[in-house]
């Protein structure tokens, strides 16, 4: 399997898309066949997975979790091994992570996939949905205003914007029934 090191910035790990699971079939009224999640597993970001969720479920729809890891820039002045410690280390926090959403969806009848990301969360977000004929990308938003957002830059604007296909947000404090 292929490790992070190994892909390009801001590339899809085609490997973790598990290709025997069946492309969902189409159903009457159906909006959506597949539908990205983009998560940093944040309060936000479970409310987006929850959204994500009752979506695939309601459009029998393939969901597709993603999260993207970006070396910090604080890593610089580290030796190069250190890179691939961190890498490592987070790929295999976000699989777990990804496994516990993964679980939830298949208990709700949903067929998921892990999609494992490079680079900047935005750009990779982008990157995937268009490689893999996303029809919704789901992404949770802090709601930053003011300083804040000027200062911490705001992922969901910058996919809301740029991304192929249609866009949701959803709000940490959004209530999903």
């Amino acid at each position: 399997m292929n490790t992070l090191c190994d892909i390009a910035p801001n590339r899809v790990q085609e490997n973790e898309l598990e290709t025997e699971q069946n492309i969902p079939t189409e159903r009457l009224g159906q909006i959506y066949k597949r539908i990205l999640v983009g998560t940093d597993f944040s309060v936000a970001s479970n409310s987006a997975f929850e959204q994500g969720l009752k979506l695939a479920k309601q459009n029998g729809a393939e969901l597709l979790i993603a999260h993207a890891c970006a070396t910090p820039n604080t890593l610089c002045f580290m030796p190069p091994e250190c890179y691939g410690e961190w890498e490592l280390s987070s790929r295999a926090e976000a699989n777990k992570n990804i496994g516990s959403l993964i679980h939830k969806a298949h208990k709700e009848g949903v067929k998921a996939h892990r999609v494992l990301l490079r680079g900047l969360a935005d750009d990779a977000i982008i990157e995937a949905a268009k490689r893999l004929g996303v029809d919704l990308v789901v992404i949770g938003t802090h709601g930053r205003r003011g300083v804040s957002r000027f200062i911490m830059g705001s992922v969901a604007a910058h996919v809301v914007s740029r991304a192929p296909c249609a866009v949701l947000t959803a709000r940490a404090s959004d209530r999903v029934s």
